[in-house]
C-alpha cells in the first residue's frame, strides 16, 4: 500500500482550531502547528456491536415461582452500561441578544473552554440552540433571511430542526441541536 494512503486526512478545509469531523472511521480535530491549522493523527471511532446469541440468558422472575434453581440477584456477575457523564451547565449569552423571531450566531466556548459557535432561534416563549458549523466542510453557517447558509458551499439550514433545505445536498446532515435553557435574563447550554 502507499505510503500517502496510510497517513490520508480529511479532504475538507481545518478552518478553526477544536472543529472536528468523523473521516473514514476516525475522528480528527483541526489543531495550531506553526502558525497552521491541520488536522491532527485521528483517533479511532468506538463502534459498539452486540452479537445476538441462541443462548437462553438468566431473566429475574416477578412472581415467585417454586423452582428447585434460585432467582439470580443483582450481583457482580451482572454488567450495567457504563455512566454517560451528566452535561454541564455552560452560561453562553444573555437573553437580550437573542430577539424575538430573530436568528442569531453567538461566538463562545464549550465546557472545556474551546470556541463554539450556536445558531440561536427565538419564536415567542421558544428558544432553540442549533451547533453552527456545517455539517459538510465545518464552516460557521449564518443567518440569511428565514434560513442558515453556508458561505462556503451555500447549502441551507432550517433554523428551527437544523435539517438541510435541499435534501440532495451532498454531504449535509442536519445541524445538531443544543438543549438551551433561560434563567435570570442568561442563557445556558447544556453540554
Amino acid at each position: 500500500m502507499p505510503l500517502a494512503w496510510s497517513v490520508e486526512k480529511p479532504p475538507i478545509a481545518c478552518k478553526r482550531v477544536g472543529q472536528s469531523v468523523a473521516y473514514r472511521g476516525k475522528k480528527y480535530t483541526c489543531v495550531k502547528v506553526k502558525n497552521k491549522l491541520v488536522w491532527d493523527n485521528g483517533v479511532p471511532l468506538t463502534v459498539s456491536t452486540s452479537k445476538a446469541t441462541n443462548s437462553p440468558s438468566p431473566s429475574k422472575s416477578i412472581a415467585n415461582s417454586p423452582s428447585s434453581t434460585p432467582n439470580p440477584s443483582p450481583s457482580s456477575a451482572e454488567t450495567y452500561p457504563a455512566a454517560t457523564p451528566s452535561p454541564t451547565k455552560v452560561h453562553f449569552a444573555k437573553s437580550t441578544a437573542i430577539s424575538n423571531n430573530e436568528t442569531v450566531v453567538i461566538n463562545g466556548k464549550d465546557q472545556q473552554g474551546r470556541p463554539l459557535s450556536v445558531a440561536f432561534t427565538r419564536n415567542g416563549d421558544v428558544l432553540v440552540a442549533l451547533e453552527a458549523s456545517c455539517t459538510h466542510a465545518g464552516c460557521i453557517v449564518r443567518p440569511q433571511g428565514k434560513e442558515l447558509a453556508c458561505p462556503c458551499h451555500y447549502s441551507i439550514f432550517d433554523p428551527i430542526s437544523g435539517k438541510p433545505g435541499n435534501p440532495s445536498q451532498q454531504g449535509a446532515y442536519p445541524l445538531k441541536i443544543l438543549e438551551v435553557r433561560e434563567e435570570s435574563g442568561s442563557v445556558y447550554l447544556w453540554l
